[in-house]
């Protein structure tokens, strides 16, 4: 009935999936906008239509991917320790550069204290390995970011690794029990967490807060949809008529328990099939630099600098600025550090 299945996009050299990774990455941060520029509290975008904002959306997305290509990735290799490595390579190497990038060369053009008072700090020193593994928690340099709306905060978009990190591990102990492929272990896995997404979440409602039950299981959800996603790639097609399907159930429960279930899987929908459409030269470029993760890792702190430096921007001036600095530095993030250290790999990840 359809001429293709998302089988063939994986397999293809024509697919942009890239592509749909960095501009969900371009998403948060321009979610994070109005947020950054006139405090805790602002109306982000699709805050009132949908159940998630724009930024959330697209860090649902970024899981549903990474589910579905690092299973790809395990069917092609499924040799664990090269799968552990692979994963550090791809997230921490980028991430110290970032600390040692921040620290070292922006926080002392930026810190309100004197250059020899933020070098004698000890924090100075040890942010660049802290963000390793206390991501948005870990203690920055001194006298960064005073004065801006978010007060103090340096990359708070980083709290989301530790759930990406969980999910990979949980992804490498499917692997090695021999599950990764079991289509009834996978299907219950998905329901178990979402009601444990949907119970979380009444019980945040209730609360008065999302904890960590409720994001683990929303991220959960999110990346064993994309594990179950390609193990079901041979039958389902890729055709965009399909969407209206998603959409429609999307509306029809808007505003139950069930619609931030369903919100996913729709936009999950969206990205295969997006992901799935060769865009030309603009996805021969994406196939080849992947600045998803740069864009993710160095938006937060861009938008506080230009905060710190010219508050009084206008939002479309403030959104020039951003990603006329966040790109390039994405860039060299993919060209210096992230494809490198992936080149200590023999085999091409994901």
């Amino acid at each position: 009935m359809f001429d293709a299945v998302l089988s063939d996009k994986l397999r293809s050299d024509r697919n942009s999936f890239n592509l749909v990774r960095l501009f969900a990455a371009s998403a948060v941060i321009v979610s994070h906008l109005s947020v950054l520029k006139f405090g805790p509290g602002t109306p982000e975008p699709l805050s009132a239509s949908t159940p998630f904002t724009l930024g959330q959306h697209a860090v649902n997305l970024f899981f549903v991917l990474s589910g579905l290509m690092l299973s790809r990735s395990l069917e092609r290799d499924p040799d664990l320790l090269r799968y552990a490595s692979s994963r550090a390579l791809r997230l921490a190497p980028a991430l110290l550069a970032f600390g040692l990038v921040f620290a070292l060369a922006a926080g002392p053009l930026l810190s309100s204290t004197s250059i020899a008072e933020y070098l004698a700090n000890v924090w100075t020193w040890t942010y660049p390995l802290s963000v390793l593994v206390q991501f948005e928690r870990a203690s920055p340099p001194p006298g960064l970011f005073l004065d801006t709306p978010f007060a103090k905060t340096v990359n708070d978009p980083l709290w989301t690794l530790k759930y990406e990190v969980a999910a990979y591990a949980m992804l490498g102990v499917v692997q090695a029990l021999g599950l990764r492929r079991s289509l009834p272990i996978l299907s219950v896995a998905l329901v178990s967490s979402a009601v444990a997404m949907i119970v979380a979440q009444k019980s945040a409602e209730a609360g008065g807060g999302a904890g960590w039950p409720y994001q683990l299981s929303r991220y959960g959800f999110c990346f064993l949809l994309g594990m179950l996603t390609h193990r079901l790639c041979d039958r389902l097609p890729v055709a965009p008529i399909l969407l209206s399907a998603s959409f429609g159930l999307a509306i029809a429960v808007a505003g139950t328990s069930l619609s931030p279930v369903v919100a996913i899987v729709a936009v999950a929908h969206v990205a295969i099939v997006a992901g799935s459409i060769d865009y030309g030269v603009v996805s021969r470029w994406s196939r080849r630099n992947d600045l998803s993760y740069g864009t993710y890792i160095y938006g937060w702190p861009v938008q506080q600098a230009i905060m710190t430096v010219s508050p009084g921007l206008s939002l479309t001036v403030f959104a020039f600025w951003l990603f006329l600095s966040v790109l390039p530095l994405a860039f060299l993030s993919w060209s210096v550090i992230e494809r490198p250290a992936l080149n200590y790999k023999s085999w091409k990840i994901a």
